[in-house]
């Protein structure tokens, strides 16, 4: 006699297992989708950021993400927890459970949209070490900056650059401190080698907003340049700027365009120990603009002519940086920064133009 097993045979069991578990992930990444509800649509997906502007949202099916702002937003929930950076050190840690009026539920907590600094994904055990310290520095950003090069042929030559910035925003004040150093040598066959770049900048700066176009500053920065025998510049000053444009991308991002005037002493100390000084007025101009891929350009502009003969004794500053983003936090960074000093030291020349290609870690 033959019996047939009531089991199915081994590959039909496989079968089944295979099946039973696409359906159960498919169930499962079904269950764990976040809700964005937007013009009485409900859109499902994850939600990745948030911002006093509005989300980040990665769309269920298709590719790529969505920024959508929060007069947009109708209603929204997440699975997931999100470490939400709020109003004057506050915090919430918790998913996020619906949202009307401009007013966002973190858990049972109810936030204002408009105080949002932040909102990150965070994991089901809590905020990270890294979550932590995002949340401690939260008004800090700045970057950290490398730049080396080096050739061995019939001339050698060796450089490098190495500089940091950093800002805390803290509406309505912004404070700015920031340094560099540039080195570089040269050395031909049968020749000495000599210095081609010996320089160190250190700027800190203060600036208060009184309106949303109009506000304050006070800073001050310092120069040491070996090659253009200056031992030491120093340049306080004050005043006023206006903001002329602003495209406001996000809680973090804007582009802008901004002029600034004020009064300005400059002091010049040059190697052999003659030095001069001089009442200036302060023309600057500053832009920003984010270009596609969240690359991005700033650019600045300082003129200080002298008070008492603008046309013969000034100095000109100008600087502009590409960051082009690789892998993050890691972006690549191309500066060009130009110096004309129509009163040089005497042997120096007026111009000096730097062109620097390194890497920046942004934070």
């Amino acid at each position: 006699m033959v019996t047939q097993s009531r089991y199915p045979s081994g590959r039909r069991f496989w079968q089944v297992a295979r099946m039973t578990a696409l359906i159960a992930m498919l169930y499962a990444s079904g269950s764990a989708a976040d809700e964005v509800t937007s013009k009485g649509t409900v859109l499902r997906g994850k939600v990745t950021a948030l911002s006093g502007a509005g989300i980040t949202f990665a769309p269920e099916y298709g590719s790529g993400a969505l920024a959508i702002k929060w007069e947009s937003i109708e209603n929204i929930k997440t699975d997931a927890p999100f470490q939400v950076l709020y109003g004057d050190n506050q915090e919430g840690d918790a998913p996020l459970q619906g949202f009307s009026n401009g007013t966002l539920t973190v858990g049972a907590t109810p936030v204002a949209v408009a105080t949002i600094q932040s909102g990150h994904l965070i994991g089901g055990g809590g905020p990270s070490f890294n979550d932590r310290m995002r949340s401690a520095w939260r008004y800090w950003d700045g970057n950290f900056d490398l730049g080396l090069n080096v050739q061995q042929s019939t001339t050698d030559t060796t450089g490098f650059l190495v500089g940091f910035n950093t800002v805390r925003t803290h509406d309505p004040t912004k404070f700015t401190l920031g340094a560099s150093y540039r080195y570089g040598t040269e050395k031909q066959q049968g020749q000495p080698k000599s210095i081609t770049q010996d320089q160190l900048l250190g700027l800190i700066r203060e600036d208060y907003s009184f309106t949303p176009r109009v506000y304050g500053f006070a800073s001050g920065d310092a120069t040491y340049d070996g090659i253009q025998r200056l031992s030491i510049r120093g340049v306080p000053k004050l005043g006023v700027g206006y903001v002329f444009w602003q495209e406001r991308l996000d809680g973090d991002r804007r582009n802008f365009l901004q002029g600034e005037v004020g009064p300005a002493w400059v002091y010049e100390r040059y190697f052999g120990g003659s030095d001069r000084d001089y009442y200036a007025i302060a023309f600057g101009a500053l832009a920003g603009y984010y270009l596609p891929y969240r690359a991005h350009f700033d650019w600045r502009l300082d003129y200080l002519p002298a008070v008492d003969n603008f046309t013969k004794d000034y100095l000109l500053r100008t600087e502009g940086a590409l960051v082009a983003p690789l892998i993050d936090p890691i972006s690549a960074k191309f500066v060009v920064r130009d110096e004309y000093n129509n009163q040089p030291a005497a042997g120096a020349k007026r111009n000096s133009l730097f062109l620097t290609l390194g890497l920046s870690i942004v934070w």
